[in-house]
């Protein structure tokens, strides 16, 4: 039943991108509206999804919550900013990243005793959300990076009068860099004590953990750049599209491969 939800919410999220895509060539109005209620439609049949499956245990089920995130967090910024160029950027990829989930199956791999604790599903869910901060964040910082170039070559077309202002976009992504640095350093202190309960003390030194730390550390700089020297524009877009890579590989070394994916 969830993953013909998932296939319902999977279609409506393309629908979505194709829509958005169009925008970007020709800005009819109805686009942005269309395009809104193919994802609010595609969020609630994931979200029930997600709540049928449980706690994201394996790399296809954390793909796919990590994707719900992302896309509510990109509709809450559209439908607050008025932007819907951003679904153009993110709803692709979203797509992209969710085809593992709609086409593969797996059994997960079972949770230590250790670590099924209550907290769990809270501490899943705060890590998740401040991937999908990073990840528009990303998404930002690519679209400022293209705005800058064209604006620089004094080349203005079509994403020039589709796109926000410079300034916009350096302040957007410093409050999504803000809220994912928040979520991040909760992610990193309820996972030493998660870690505890599995090797007895709250660090150890894995790469998931090693990538994440190395990620608190490169926006934690950024943020105090950004404070005290002023930092903004390009290099703060730079430093966080290589943070976001940084926390990839946290993501992608916490998730290990089901044992049996297979075709649905």
């Amino acid at each position: 039943m969830w993953h013909a939800l998932l296939a319902l919410a999977f279609h409506e999220y393309a629908l979505a991108a194709l829509v958005y895509l169009a925008y970007l060539v020709w800005p009819w109005k109805p686009f942005p509206a269309i395009g809104r209620v193919l994802v609010g439609s595609g969020l609630v049949l994931h979200g029930i999804a997600l709540a049928a499956q449980g706690v994201p245990q394996g790399l296809i089920q954390g793909l796919s919550a990590l994707s719900f995130l992302l896309l509510l967090l990109q509709l809450a910024l559209d439908l607050r900013y008025r932007m819907p160029v951003i679904g153009a950027f993110l709803t692709p990829i979203v797509v992209a990243v969710l085809v593992p989930s709609v086409l593969l199956h797996g059994s997960a791999p079972t949770l230590p005793n250790s670590v099924r604790r209550p907290l769990l599903p809270l501490h899943i869910s705060i890590a998740l959300l401040g991937m999908a901060a990073f990840a528009v964040a990303t998404g930002v910082a690519v679209m400022y990076l293209l705005l800058d170039r064209q604006m620089k070559g004094k080349r203005f077309g079509m994403l020039f009068s589709r796109l926000p202002s410079l300034g916009f976009l350096d302040e957007l992504n410093r409050r999504l860099v803000v809220w994912g640095f928040i979520a991040l350093s909760v992610t990193l202190i309820t996972g030493a004590y998660f870690a505890s309960g599995i090797h007895g003390a709250v660090w150890v030194w894995q790469s998931k953990e090693i990538a994440t730390l190395v990620a608190w550390a490169l926006f934690a700089g950024l943020l105090t750049a950004r404070v005290f020297a002023g930092w903004q524009g390009r290099r703060v877009a730079m430093l966080t599209m290589a943070g976001f890579c940084l926390l990839l590989v946290s993501f992608f070394s916490h998730y290990p491969l089901p044992y049996d994916v297979g075709l649905r």
